[in-house]
């Protein structure tokens, strides 16, 4: 079935490109909910200490307190790990090539060339390509522009990251009009 795009274009992102974005991605929606728990977690170890001081005898409190500190750093911490482990995936996987095409009510994205890992079933052929994704252009679609990058969302939990490098500036505006509010942000 031959589609009706806009924009075809073939790419390549960058691993440092990838890094920055998904870091951009976290600061977005991972970062805010995280600072909430932490700020929670550090008020109620603040009332423990303070129920700590007045009766020192009571152990209890001693216990939430480290407990409180802990969910804390977690809260701190695994979006970090999470970041690094991903980043390592991604490192050790390559730069893949992929294909972007841009209709009037979708984006699909596609990977076209093979990375460097290989199927755990059969460790001689490479990994078979995954399908064509597909991004509706509703209301669930956001796309946010940095200054080397987009980021192209649908939803909250899925992105994808569409570098700047290698594009015409008439091709940039196709990206920027798709859905019916894009959101600008410089970096």
């Amino acid at each position: 079935m031959e589609e009706n795009y806009k924009l075809e274009k073939e790419y390549k992102v960058p691993f440092d490109t990838f890094r920055e974005a998904y870091r951009a991605y976290q600061k977005k929606f991972v970062y805010p909910k995280s600072y909430i728990f932490m700020a929670l977690f550090l008020i109620l170890t603040a009332d423990f200490v303070y129920a700590a001081v007045k009766d020192p005898s009571n152990y209890l409190t001693y216990i939430l307190i480290v407990m409180c500190l802990a969910f804390a750093f977690r809260e701190w911490f695994n979006p970090r790990k999470a970041r690094n482990n991903i980043i390592d995936a991604v490192r050790e996987m390559g730069e893949a090539t992929y294909k972007i095409g841009v209709s009037d009510s979708f984006i699909d994205i596609s990977t076209v060339a093979e990375t460097t890992v290989v199927d755990p079933e059969d460790s001689d052929e490479p990994a078979p390509l995954p399908e064509k994704s597909r991004i509706p252009l509703d209301e669930s679609y956001r796309e946010l522009e940095y200054d080397s990058f987009f980021l192209l969302l649908s939803g909250k939990s899925v992105f994808y990251i569409l570098p700047k490098e290698g594009f015409t500036e008439s091709e940039l505006d196709i990206i920027r009009k798709t859905g019916a509010e894009p959101v600008q942000e410089v970096k």
